[in-house]
């Protein structure tokens, strides 16, 4: 009897063992790897383009890795010279109001200090590396003369999101698509309402277009209608 019962507890504990052990092992086989944070990388890219129309695309960076070595891939797509300049002041907007003195003196001035700076006069890829701050968000711009007024601008967040309400203005870029469509209906209506013009007004003159016979000449004969007898032939008889 009691060897009974102790068999039967040695296979309990085992059954129990063998639960706990493959618990554990589908445990690890499902459990998906927890992804790196900002904060624990060591690395990491920003890819920028300076476009033709003045601006950068893209315009907007979040979730950089903090305090780390940040590599920046600059393209210049046309070509002008361009800088990607990270202004050094946490959370800051540079007012579009500022002007030209006001604006070279931030951005060549000690405060608040430039926290990177990349200029690239020649077209094509370039890259340069810099170290990131902690978390926080600043704005870049293009330090050409007249280049961040015409709306060259962004911003970069470090370890977080961008605040929701955090745009760039895009009303200085140029005339934009918008603006071509426009031009490019009107030009068609034009061109449309030309030829209907031109092709109602080939109708009416036709309608109002004289007659031969009222012009002394004789009216057109019908396909195969015998021709009249000539005024020769009317002296002669």
């Amino acid at each position: 009897m009691r060897s009974g019962t102790k068999r039967g507890r040695t296979l309990a504990v085992a059954f129990g063992l063998l639960l706990i052990t493959t618990a554990f092992t589908v445990g690890g086989v499902v459990r998906p790897a927890a992804a790196l944070s900002p904060t624990d990388a060591t690395s990491g890219t920003v890819d920028v383009t300076a476009t033709t129309s003045l601006s950068f695309s893209p315009n907007e960076f979040q979730m950089v890795p903090t305090n780390s070595t940040i590599t920046v891939s600059f393209t210049d797509a046309s070509s002008l010279a361009h800088t990607f300049t990270i202004i050094g002041r946490e959370g800051w907007v540079i007012p579009s109001s500022i002007n030209v003195t006001a604006f070279d003196n931030l951005v060549y001035g000690k405060s608040p200090p430039v926290l990177f700076n990349f200029n690239v006069s020649s077209s094509g890829t370039q890259t340069l590396t810099f170290t990131s701050r902690g978390p926080g968000w600043y704005e870049f711009v293009c330090t050409e003369p007249g280049h961040f007024q015409s709306g060259m601008y962004g911003f970069i967040a470090f370890g977080i999101d961008l605040p929701a309400n955090l745009t760039v203005s895009t009303s200085a870029q140029g005339p934009g698509a918008a603006l071509f469509i426009i031009i490019g209906t009107i030009v068609s209506l034009v061109v449309i309402a030309l030829v209907l013009g031109f092709v109602v007004g080939r109708r009416k003159g036709a309608e109002h277009e004289m007659p031969p016979e009222r012009l002394g000449y004789p009216e057109p004969l019908a396909p195969g209608e015998p021709l009249p007898p000539s005024s020769d032939e009317g002296h002669r008889s």
